[in-house]
């Protein structure tokens, strides 16, 4: 396996500029997401790491080699992609060794290597199937097992999941981080869903228009996120962002509520708090902001409300799943210790 340097690497389409100076390592056998919003840069980057796009400028480098010049089949890397790319016409045994039959590998070896994948996978039954004969879990295990019989020094997963159904998505993020630890695999994972990288991953590197917002673990990133647009990408669902005035250690929302902060900012401020993070309290209560239920959503665990007050509209979700009904005037009170403030015009983290 092998360590993935990132060095101020740009693209540019002609006169236009997509990725920025982006800079960041994946160190050996780390497992690191790449996320952000579709058309962030984050698959455009992961195919210039594999040698698919040139870079305009910057260096990438896999172990000690810089491989800006290198060709794909020679970086050392395997990708799987988001459409599965199997052969119809060939079994699943066949799909799995065929980078091995290219390279001339005796045949002997090539059987050795797809039993081997196959049995990791769970796809020891199916060798001599097809791909049409196969579910679309079945088929991504398949392109897992192609990328896996090569022992490659780097794993790049380009958005592998997008094409299973939720149930199915679920067990294939467990089934993929179980392969990443039994392999010890240098892996660098492209999804647009901050929950598969915030369960899948060890660092999210998180992109917005071809610049680098934030890296760092998933909790990090959740309890500290450096501005507001890491702040209202990462969680489900995303973190309340409330215009205020800040002063005194105290804001000042558009309904009135005064809220303790821990800042000593001062002046238009973007205040933010999960939902998770807000107790429902009776309405008027001081240090609490008050308005009126509208949506309703139960998921059995937990009950997601958008309550609207005099200002803008606050999401809160709640595990005790309270008797509430659209209508009704309740309170809203974050939790001590959960809020956030933001600069309003950069977004930059203040507290």
């Amino acid at each position: 396996m092998a360590k993935v340097s990132i060095s101020d690497v740009t693209k540019s389409y002609g006169i236009t500029k997509v990725m920025h100076g982006v800079s960041f390592e994946v160190q050996d056998g780390e497992f690191v997401a790449l996320v952000g919003p579709s058309g962030c840069g984050k698959s455009t980057l992961l195919r210039m790491i594999a040698g698919l796009e040139d870079i305009t400028s910057g260096q990438v480098s896999i172990g000690e080699r810089v491989v800006n010049d290198v060709e794909p089949k020679e970086r050392d890397i395997a990708m799987v992609f988001q459409n599965y790319a199997l052969y119809p016409h060939m079994t699943v045994a066949e799909n799995m060794g065929f980078s091995l039959r290219l390279r001339g590998t005796p045949k002997a070896e090539v059987s050795r290597a797809v039993a081997e994948a196959a049995e990791i996978l769970g796809l020891t039954p199916y060798l001599a199937r097809h791909p049409k004969a196969l579910s679309g879990g079945q088929r991504q295990r398949v392109a897992m097992g192609r990328a896996i019989v090569r022992h490659p020094a780097v794993f790049l997963f380009d958005e592998p999941l997008s094409n299973l159904d939720a149930a199915l998505r679920v067990q294939m993020r467990a089934e993929i981080r179980n392969l990443h630890e039994r392999l010890g695999s240098t892996s660098i994972f492209v999804t647009h869903d901050q929950v598969e990288a915030m369960t899948m991953a060890d660092r999210i590197v998180v992109m917005r228009a071809g610049r680098l917002e934030q890296a760092g673990p998933p909790l990090e990133l959740y309890d500290r996120p450096a501005n507001a647009f890491v702040a209202g990408f990462i969680g489900s669902p995303a973190m309340n962002l409330l215009p205020a005035q800040a002063a005194g250690g105290h804001v000042t929302l558009a309904d009135g509520s005064v809220l303790p902060i821990t800042s000593a900012a001062e002046g238009a401020v973007q205040y933010g708090i999960r939902p998770e993070h807000l107790d429902l309290v009776p309405p008027e209560t001081p240090g609490a902001m008050t308005g009126t239920v509208g949506l309703i959503e139960s998921t059995g665990t937990a009950m997601f409300v958008a309550v609207q007050t005099q200002g803008p509209k606050v999401n809160a979700l709640f595990s005790d799943r309270p008797a509430l009904h659209r209508g009704d005037r309740v309170g809203l009170r974050p939790k001590a210790g959960h809020s956030h403030v933001f600069h309003t015009g950069t977004g930059e983290r203040l507290a």
